[in-house]
């Protein structure tokens, strides 16, 4: 696998997702992001959102050098689970940050127990900067732990 920051949610405590930045859609802050210490897959740890006004999408990400895997395949992979999410969905999502390399997981929607989740990129030659994150596009509350990215080929 390839080296994330934090991605177990296992460093607690601190303002934010150490490791992670959180970003969400144009307007007033319309998320709840945070370590979820009662709820986690595995440890003692696990990130939680929740959507607290409507909102078109809140996410949790990380950045990377893109050129160690250009020209290569990559996955993301994490457990996730769900309470309340809108047809939308709890995804998980890559990007190499150029015009149409991006992809998102089939995710989760409604009420769902932890699960995994993938989602695979072909990463363009020329990509300098590599995202990995999670999304919520609908109603509702979305948990994330246990993240891995691996090179597919």
């Amino acid at each position: 696998g390839v080296a994330l920051v934090n991605p177990d949610f296992e460093q607690i405590g601190g303002d934010g997702i150490p490791g992670w930045v959180i970003v969400q859609h144009a307007g007033p802050p319309a998320y709840s992001m945070s370590i979820d210490v009662d709820g986690a897959y595995a440890g003692r740890g696990s990130f939680h959102m929740q959507r607290t006004q409507p909102q078109v999408y809140g996410s949790l990400e990380q950045t990377l050098d893109a050129r160690p895997y250009a020209g290569k395949t990559v996955a993301v992979s994490a457990m996730l689970k769900t309470q309340g999410v809108g047809a939308e969905g709890w995804k998980l999502y890559i990007t190499a940050q150029l015009p149409g390399s991006m992809a998102y997981s089939t995710g989760l929607t409604g009420n769902a127990g932890w699960q995994r989740d993938a989602v695979q990129l072909r990463i363009p030659a020329n990509a300098r900067q590599l995202t990995v994150g999670v999304t919520l596009l609908d109603a509702g509350e979305g948990w994330m732990d246990d993240v891995a990215l691996k090179v597919v080929n």
